[in-house]
C-alpha cells in the first residue's frame, strides 16, 4: 500500500503536462502508463501558440522550438496537377506574444521533452503499470480519498490518493469506471490510415502536400521536422464486399500511386501504422467527486485544426494550479469545480470547429471546380487565425472585470508578455519570467496604490507576488517592488491607466482587471479564489 496526493493515469502530453506542473509545485504525484514503452507514432502534430506559452512556463519551450519547425507552406494537388501552392509567412515574435506561430512537431517528440523535464523536476513515468480499478470515498473523516488498484507484471498494488486524474485517452479506463456517457457520434464510413514512413522522390521537403483524388479520397504527406520520415494520412474505403483494408505499407503505396498519379514516390521502413475512425464525442462533466478527466479521455474530435494535443495540454494546465492550491490548504475544494466550468465550454467549441474544418477540407465532388478558391481562402484564414488561438475564460466565475468595456483586453484573457526591468539598474527581463511558477502576480500601474497593494498581499507568502509598474524615473514607496516599463509597452498592452490593478492567475490568465479599484477590491477577489462561486454549465 502506498500514498500520493495525485494519481495521474496516462502519460501522453496531457498527463505529462499535469505531472510537470504538480511536481514543480511540490505536490506529490504518480503518473502511470499501461504501455511498457513510450509510444512511437507521430499522432498529434501541432503545438499552438497558447500551448507554447504553457510549455515556456514549465521550462520546456526552448527544447520544443529546437525540435520543431514552422510549416507555413502547403501544396494542394488535384491528382497529378498542382492546384496551388499556399504560403503564409511566419509571423515575427512580438513583445506581447513571443510564440506567434503554430509549430509542427510529432507527438512522440513532445512527450519525450516533457518526460525529460519531469525527470529534471524529480518525477518519472511508471511504464507498464495499468489502472485496474478504483473507488472514491468522499465522506471519510479525514476528508476523503481515492483508493486505486494498479497492476504491473502481474503484481497488484493499492494506492491511496487525494485525487485521481484520468488522462488515459479516448478509450479511457477512468471514464468507463465512472460510468460517464461519451456523447456524440462515430462515423464508421469515415476512416483513414495514418503512418510514419520514409519517403523518396518527393520534392519540396519544406511543405505539406495535400491531394484531392477521385472518389472523394484524400492523401496528406507531412514532413516530420529534422527527420527523413513523413507522416502520411490516407482516407480508406471498403472494397466491393464491404471489407476494410488492413493497415499496411502495401495499401499506402497503392494509395500514393493512385491518388498522386505518380509512380516515382517510394515509401519504405514504416515506423508506425494506425487506423483512425471519425469520432466526435465528449463527456458532460469533467469531475466526479475526487476524480477528474482531461484530454482525450474527456473529448475526441477530428484531427483537422490540430486541436487534440493542445486542448489536453491546456486542460492539464488549468487543473494543475487549482489542485496545487487546494492540496496546500490555500483554497477550498470548490475551486476545483471551476476546472469544468472553464474547460468544458472550450471543448464544445473545439469539437464544433474541428468538425467544420474537417468538412471544409473534404468537400463534395460537385464543388471541385471551385476547389482552388475554397481551399486557398479556408486554409489561409485557418493558419492566420491559429496565431490568435487563445481560449478565454471571460464568462468564468474566476474572472472579475471592472475595466472599461471598450478595452480589447479583458479579465479571462491570456495576460500579455512584455519587457520590464526589475529595478532601475537591472537588465531587461520579461513578464512571462515573473509569471513563471505557482504564484499569482499582482500588477498595479503607477506608484500611488503600490503601498496599499503591498500591504494587502503581505502574509500571503509565495502564493502571491506584487509589483508596481512604473515609467522610467518614477519612484515607489519603500517596501514595494518596482517594475520599470522602459518603452510603455506594458501599460499599452494591458490598456492600463494610472492606478489600474491586474491580477494574473498562476496559469497566465487575467483574473482581475480594474481601472479604479477600491481598497477592498484585491481582498474581495482573493476571497473569490478561496471560496469560488461556481455555476454549472
Amino acid at each position: 500500500m502506498s500514498h500520493t496526493e495525485v494519481l495521474i493515469v496516462g502519460a501522453g502530453p496531457t498527463g505529462l503536462t499535469l505531472a510537470c506542473d504538480l511536481t514543480r509545485r511540490g505536490i506529490g504525484c504518480r503518473i502511470v502508463e499501461r504501455s511498457p514503452i513510450p509510444q512511437i507514432g507521430s499522432r498529434g502534430f501541432t503545438l499552438k501558440p497558447r500551448s507554447l506559452e504553457i510549455l515556456d512556463d514549465l521550462g520546456a519551450a526552448r527544447r520544443i522550438v529546437a525540435a520543431a519547425q514552422v510549416q507555413s507552406r502547403t501544396r494542394f494537388h488535384l491528382g497529378r496537377p498542382l492546384l496551388f501552392d499556399l504560403r503564409v509567412p511566419p509571423a515575427p515574435p512580438s513583445e506581447q506574444r513571443p510564440y506567434p506561430n503554430s509549430l509542427a512537431i510529432p507527438e512522440y517528440s513532445t512527450e519525450a521533452i516533457l518526460r525529460e523535464r519531469l525527470t529534471e523536476l524529480g518525477g518519472s513515468v511508471e511504464f507498464g503499470c495499468r489502472l485496474v480499478d478504483f473507488r472514491s470515498d468522499d465522506d471519510s473523516t479525514d476528508g476523503g480519498e481515492v483508493v486505486a488498484t494498479l497492476e504491473r507484471d502481474g503484481v497488484t498494488e493499492t494506492v491511496h490518493a487525494a485525487y485521481l486524474v484520468g488522462a488515459d485517452g479516448g478509450r479511457s479506463t477512468v471514464r468507463r469506471r465512472l460510468g460517464l456517457a461519451f456523447s456524440g457520434s462515430t462515423d464508421d464510413e469515415t476512416r483513414a490510415l495514418i503512418a510514419d514512413v520514409n519517403v523518396e522522390g518527393l520534392d519540396h521537403h519544406d511543405a505539406v502536400h495535400f491531394w484531392m483524388a477521385d472518389g472523394g479520397h484524400v492523401l496528406v504527406l507531412r514532413p516530420i521536422p529534422h527527420a527523413q520520415t513523413w507522416q502520411i494520412v490516407a482516407s480508406l474505403a471498403p472494397d466491393a464486399d464491404g471489407n476494410w483494408p488492413e493497415a499496411s505499407l502495401e495499401y499506402l503505396r497503392q494509395a500514393v500511386t493512385e491518388r498522386t498519379g505518380r509512380d516515382d514516390i517510394r515509401l519504405t521502413d514504416p515506423a508506425w501504422l494506425s487506423t483512425w475512425r471519425y469520432n466526435l464525442r465528449m463527456v458532460d462533466t469533467y469531475r466526479v467527486g475526487r476524480v477528474f478527466l482531461a484530454g482525450d479521455a474527456a473529448h475526441v474530435h477530428s484531427p483537422f485544426g490540430g486541436f487534440g494535443m493542445n486542448t489536453g495540454i491546456q486542460d492539464a494546465y488549468n487543473l494543475g494550479w487549482k489542485l496545487g492550491l487546494v492540496l496546500r490548504g490555500a483554497a477550498a475544494d470548490s475551486l476545483l469545480d471551476t476546472y469544468e466550468t472553464e474547460r468544458l465550454p472550450v471543448a464544445r467549441a473545439v469539437l464544433a470547429e474541428s468538425d467544420r474544418r474537417f468538412s471544409a477540407a473534404t468537400p463534395p465532388r460537385f464543388v471541385r471546380p471551385l476547389l482552388r478558391f475554397i481551399l486557398r481562402s479556408f486554409f489561409a484564414r485557418q493558419q492566420r487565425g491559429d496565431r490568435n488561438d487563445h481560449p478565454t475564460y471571460r464568462a468564468g466565475t474566476l474572472s472579475q472585470d471592472l475595466a472599461d468595456r471598450r478595452s480589447p483586453l479583458r479579465a479571462g484573457d491570456v495576460a500579455p508578455d512584455g519587457p520590464v526591468r526589475l529595478g532601475t539598474d537591472a537588465a531587461l527581463t520579461r513578464l512571462f519570467d515573473l509569471f513563471r511558477g505557482p504564484h499569482f502576480t499582482v500588477l498595479t500601474f503607477g506608484p500611488h496604490r503600490a503601498e496599499t497593494v503591498q500591504r494587502a498581499v503581505n502574509g500571503l507568502g509565495d502564493h502571491l507576488h506584487a509589483y508596481a509598474v512604473v515609467a522610467p524615473g518614477q519612484r515607489v514607496p519603500a517596501g514595494t517592488t518596482a517594475l520599470e516599463d522602459p518603452h510603455g509597452l506594458i501599460r499599452h498592452g494591458y490598456g492600463a491607466r494610472e492606478n489600474t490593478l491586474v491580477v494574473v492567475r498562476p496559469d497566465g490568465y487575467i483574473g482581475l482587471l480594474a481601472h479604479a479599484p477600491a481598497d477592498h477590491t484585491l481582498h474581495a477577489y482573493l476571497d473569490r479564489i478561496r471560496q469560488p462561486v461556481t455555476l454549472r454549465c
